[in-house]
């Protein structure tokens, strides 16, 4: 792929541990943080694929989340029916991913926007094509990364793993966001085992190991995450 665009067009690639991690959600917050600052955001999802017409879907979540700037289809040019890798979501309907447009479709929002953000496919190190990863797309971009996890039990070891996988690529971690998926119930609130203090433990935890990046918690159906990110500030790097 080609060199990665530079570092001075403000922006941030919302990946993930894993697949339904929480990263729409995440991305989709940030989105709308951004806008009511008065920011003209960019959004793309390279490729989807699980897409299914009338059905919910990540790309509109992002559009709806920045007011519908452009078209839909220009959020998502490419995606799939299957619940499958999206090469292989592809394949099944007889179509091969465009690389190129993964890189060009993104970045073509640059040029109406002040802030681009976008959201990978599954995890970090999740299959795009048959030769490219997600981390290869965001190295290609050239945008620091947000790493997003479900905060659920485990959540600890698998934020370290990709952030460790991360740097050892050369890849630039702006913060990683636990984002609640579970409801806490009146009952076990402030239980060990509760989905927040889960979260919240696992982010202390996450804090100790890597002290120079921000971390935080996004509870369960919330608008701003624990403590507060400065998503501009993060998003030029």
């Amino acid at each position: 792929m080609k060199s990665p665009v530079s570092r001075q067009f403000p922006g941030l690639f919302v990946t993930a541990t894993d697949t339904d991690a929480g990263k729409t959600f995440v991305a989709a917050m940030i989105v709308r943080t951004l806008v009511a600052e008065g920011i003209r955001v960019g959004i793309s999802k390279p490729v989807a694929s699980g897409v299914i017409p009338g059905g919910p879907q990540d790309a509109q979540t992002l559009w709806e989340a920045a007011g519908r700037p452009r078209t839909l289809s220009a959020v998502c040019p490419q995606s799939f029916a299957l619940p499958l890798a999206p090469h292989h979501a592809a394949r099944a309907e007889g179509r091969v991913i465009d690389e190129t447009l993964l890189r060009e479709g993104a970045l073509e929002w640059t040029k109406t926007s002040d802030c681009l953000i976008v959201e990978g496919a599954g995890g970090l190190f999740s299959p795009l094509t048959d030769r490219l990863l997600n981390a290869d797309l965001a190295a290609d971009l050239g945008l620091p990364l947000i790493v997003v996890d479900s905060g659920r039990l485990g959540c600890v070891g698998r934020v370290l793993a990709t952030c460790f996988a991360a740097e050892a690529r050369g890849l630039e971690i702006a913060a990683v966001v636990l984002s609640q998926i579970d409801a806490d119930s009146l009952a076990d609130e402030a239980a060990p085992t509760s989905p927040r203090r889960i979260a919240r433990d696992g982010a202390d935890e996450i804090v100790r190991h890597l002290p120079r990046i921000a971390v935080a918690v996004l509870p369960h159906a919330a608008s701003i995450t624990v403590p507060p990110l400065d998503w501009r500030r993060l998003a030029r790097g």
